[in-house]
């Protein structure tokens, strides 16, 4: 069967196989060794001296971990498609008030639009970036939008679920604070797994 799908995504054989092995415990000296492969693996491809963290969740586990322990009050959710729209509902629903930068389905976050904004509201704390908006099939220009939210002292936060993988995400260098993937997308993995990266 073919999945023509943003993902769940058809594994790669070699995955399969590697997935009829045998179990063994997470308390087990394979185990540690293999997440030490894993986390310093993911900071190598995100070009990050800063912290992997792997959750057993989906990537709306990491959407929502990222506003519970980033946000306190108040964040500006970039919308510009239901990936967007999801973040701004998961901090509504987390008792956090949103800013809500919405545009046109099928059009970008502008960086101009983002320091309009935040030049309105000085006093949220994060930005959440949905980076590949599926919904519509848009790639938002991340390094820009980061740059202006790092300008005003504010937290990034960035839904990769679909890009990381598939395009460019230099977390150290862009000033990246939180940004999260699940495994079923452009990893070609099965389901169950967010890999998240945070600023030291």
């Amino acid at each position: 069967m073919k999945l023509f799908t943003a993902g769940p995504v058809a594994c790669r054989p070699e995955v399969l196989q590697e997935m009829s092995r045998q179990m063994f415990s997470h308390r087990s000296k394979e185990y540690q060794e293999l997440q030490k492969q894993v986390v310093e693996g993911m900071q190598r491809f995100l070009e990050t001296k800063s912290h992997v963290f792997l959750f057993p969740s989906s990537g709306s586990g990491a959407m929502e971990a990222s506003i519970r322990n980033c946000v306190e009050r108040k964040v500006l959710c970039c919308i510009c498609g239901e990936f967007g729209e999801r973040y701004a509902r998961v901090a509504q629903t987390n008792g956090r008030e949103v800013v809500r930068l919405e545009v046109e389905l099928g059009k970008p976050i502008t960086p101009e639009l983002l320091d309009e904004q935040l030049k309105h509201f000085p006093d949220v704390e994060a930005v959440t970036i949905t980076h590949n908006e599926t919904s519509v099939g848009l790639l938002n220009p991340l390094r820009e939008l980061a740059k202006v939210a790092k300008e005003r002292e504010k937290l990034v936060l960035v839904d990769a679920v679909s890009s990381m993988g598939g395009t460019e995400i230099k977390f150290d260098e862009w000033g990246l604070d939180v940004c999260f993937t699940s495994s079923q997308k452009c990893f070609g993995l099965p389901p169950g797994l967010a890999i998240v990266a945070v600023s030291a």
